[in-house]
């Protein structure tokens, strides 16, 4: 496990990720200390958590006022698109009930569905479902009947989600305030890992009183790992690493060491070793996330390299975290970024693929900078 990561954890971050540990020490903040703390979680996407872990700790009365009310605003603006996702799932549900499909909700749809923890102050910007790649045909058909449309519509990118990614182009509906992402994999089929998407779903399980399925807690997690460390460049993302430890913490207490078995199972049979230990390793770093001595000494097997090991350490410990909320991004932050992109796309896709989608871009970057100055 790295040990750098949790020496490099900057101070306005350690601050969010003492606050979430502990809430209820959350009281005894001045109000200097407050402003640094709000505005760090709003801008990691974690305010709403934040919010809903103080009130459960009962403490939310004793937060100074002015920074109570930020809490109180982010607790509605959870409630709310808790509400919407949640509207928005029995929306689709209904429609796609015909088709006999089945529909398994990822990411925090899923976290939502079930009821998570993690899930508590959530602030859901999409809906995420997988379906089977063979049925991805009829279900766009019936999306696109009932009036769903496609938020990319460029040839260039409707070629790309569809050849090279693993879902469809993000869709959108009149009146409905959440995206759809409707994927048919975890990963790019063209990616350097292939897990067994077919397997997932039938591993998956069904949410009572609903329409929809969710992937076995093991899968969560492993599908949690590689959308942070396999499919992203990590900037910003330190919420996705709280869903992380949140998970584990849920379900090996729920199900003890059948969690850690399937755990296993499910990188067996994936494939997906590598971000796995990634995730264990940052958690138990950052977020003193507890991962039984057996279960790291068996991820090990799957630790990159000593030479990519601590580079990859340095570089995700940069960017994970938001910037300062007063500081400009520095020259090593944009560096660090620049080099994870790269190597979120390297890990998407074949050499002779990522050549030809960076002379893409950047054509299509050229010809749009020349229509801008001539329209000018």
């Amino acid at each position: 496990m790295p040990q750098a990561s949790s020496k490099s954890i900057v101070p306005h971050v350690r601050l969010l990720l003492d606050a979430l540990a502990d809430p209820a020490g959350c009281a005894d903040l001045g109000l200097d200390n407050w402003d640094l703390l709000v505005r760090t979680a709003r801008s990691s996407k974690l305010l709403g958590t934040l919010a809903a872990r103080i009130e459960a700790a009962g403490s939310l009365d004793q937060i100074a006022e002015p920074a109570a009310r930020h809490l109180q605003a982010a607790k509605a603006e959870a409630r709310y698109l808790r509400q919407m996702s949640l509207r928005q799932l029995v929306l689709i549900g209904e429609l796609l009930r015909p088709l006999k499909v089945p529909l398994v909700a990822l990411k925090g749809s899923a976290y939502i569905l079930a009821e998570l923890r993690c899930a508590e102050g959530r602030l859901p910007r999409d809906v995420d479902l997988l379906v089977e790649r063979h049925r991805l045909d009829e279900v766009e058909r019936a999306l696109l009947a009932a009036g769903w449309e496609f938020t990319k519509t460029d040839e260039y990118d409707q070629r790309y989600y569809r050849e090279w990614s693993h879902e469809l182009p993000p869709m959108r509906a009149q009146a409905l305030p959440l995206e759809l992402d409707v994927h048919h994999s975890i990963l790019p089929p063209i990616g350097r890992l292939k897990p067994d998407a077919a397997r997932l779903v039938a591993d998956s399980v069904a949410v009572p009183g609903t329409d929809f399925r969710v992937l076995r807690p093991a899968d969560q997690l492993v599908h949690a790992a590689v959308h942070l460390f396999q499919d992203s460049d990590c900037v910003g993302k330190v919420r996705d690493l709280v869903d992380i430890d949140g998970l584990i913490r849920h379900f090996s207490v729920r199900d003890g060491d059948g969690f850690w078995r399937d755990l296993a199972e499910s990188v067996s049979v994936h494939g997906l070793g590598r971000p796995l230990w990634y995730a264990l390793a940052f958690c138990r770093a950052w977020l003193d996330t507890p991962i039984p001595e057996a279960v790291r000494h068996e991820v090990r097997a799957h630790r990159p390299s000593v030479l990519a090991r601590p580079l990859m350490t340095s570089l995700a410990g940069r960017v994970l975290p938001p910037v300062h909320p007063d500081v400009e991004p520095g020259l090593a932050d944009r560096a660090a970024a620049s080099l994870l992109e790269f190597r979120a796309l390297w890990l998407r896709m074949p050499p002779w693929t990522l050549a030809y989608h960076g002379a893409s871009k950047l054509l299509r970057s050229m010809r749009k900078g020349r229509a801008s100055s001539s329209s000018g």
